[in-house]
């Protein structure tokens, strides 16, 4: 039988996803990191801050390997824990600039 004959015996059993913001995440690639004890992670060249207190432990991470400015999103034991923030290193330097 030719695959696309089997396709459409199967056709009738197929289920569509309800539409939803995270179904693109998906098809995302998967990574691991490691939060340092800052709160930051490196991925891609670019430093990262993560939506939550993780420092020092391992996290997943998801992105978009077709569109590489989608911020990586955050997982952790298969929970999303949301999106990553790019790292602002002047609001974060500690001196106050008023």
């Amino acid at each position: 039988m030719k695959p696309i004959d089997r396709f459409g015996l199967d056709l009738s059993h197929l289920r569509f996803l309800t539409p939803s913001e995270y179904n693109r995440e998906l098809f995302y690639l998967e990574t691991t990191r490691t939060v340092r004890a800052d709160n930051t992670f490196s991925f891609q060249s670019t430093r990262y801050e993560a939506p939550r207190d993780l420092r020092n432990l391992r996290i997943t991470i998801r992105y978009d390997r077709l569109d590489p400015h989608v911020v990586p999103i955050v997982y952790q034991n298969n929970q999303r824990l949301g999106k990553a923030t790019k790292l602002d290193l002047l609001a974060n330097d500690g001196i106050s600039r008023t």
